[in-house]
């Protein structure tokens, strides 16, 4: 004969557990919904106090949603490209033949004048020659207030020139430069001390003037101005 169940034994105590348990569920799911409620009624009552006082609710949501989204930038607000004229050597290195480029346009004419003698620098494509190596480095540059741009240059001009030692070499590298830089499409804005015109260039090699640096087939020991004479026909 089965014996009767008693809430004394093991059974009973689990299944008292198992309703204490579910009790204990019962009140947190209850107390849970309460505060939703009250929460709901707190929010909307918070709504209907700002739309009388004429208040946008969603303001808040609104202003954080587009300060979190960037917004776009227009064409106009996109850096500003410029056509200018380089001026490289010809294949047979007698003259100076000017090529189309094109450089990000500032408000400065000594960083409009940095760009172009960096496209310079990275040289051309054939049949034409570059007129500087591509080692060459720019250590410094700046415009006087007479429009004379001085340009600091690094070591690796002076031993390409003594490299080469020739005199149509040192035209062309001397005059593509200063024809380059004086042309009036990098010149920025009004007449200032930052936007003036080029009108010479001053080389300097190391910070040093390069009086014994060069050749000497070119004298470089004062401001050079352009010369269009050099896009005909270099004399050697």
């Amino acid at each position: 004969m089965i014996p009767p169940f008693s809430s004394a034994g093991p059974e009973g105590r689990a299944v008292r557990d198992a309703r204490r348990r579910a009790a204990i569920h019962r009140v947190l799911l209850s107390a849970w919904a309460f505060v939703t409620l009250v929460l709901v009624f707190c929010v909307i009552l918070l709504t209907v106090e700002m739309v009388r006082q004429g208040q946008d609710p969603l303001a808040s949501i609104k202003k954080t949603a587009s300060e979190a989204i960037p917004p776009p930038v227009s064409v106009t607000e996109a850096a500003a490209t410029k056509d200018i004229t380089l001026f490289f050597a010809s294949a047979d290195g007698r003259q100076l033949v000017p090529e189309l480029g094109r450089i990000d346009f500032t408000d400065s004419t000594v960083e409009n004048c940095r760009r172009a003698l960096d496209a310079l620098i990275r040289g051309t494509r054939e049949p034409l020659t570059p007129i500087l190596p591509t080692s060459t480095k720019v250590r410094g540059m700046y415009l006087l207030e007479q429009g004379e741009l001085v340009v600091d240059f690094s070591m690796e001009l002076e031993s390409e020139l003594k490299r080469v030692s020739s005199a149509s070499t040192e035209g062309l590298m001397i005059y593509g430069v200063v024809n380059t830089l004086t042309q009036p499409a990098l010149q920025a804005g009004s007449e200032d001390a930052h936007t003036q015109a080029v009108s010479a260039v001053r080389f300097l090699i190391e910070g040093a003037p390069p009086r014994e640096a060069f050749p000497c087939h070119v004298d470089v020991s004062l401001p050079v101005g352009p010369n269009p004479e050099w896009t005909a026909r270099a004399q050697e």
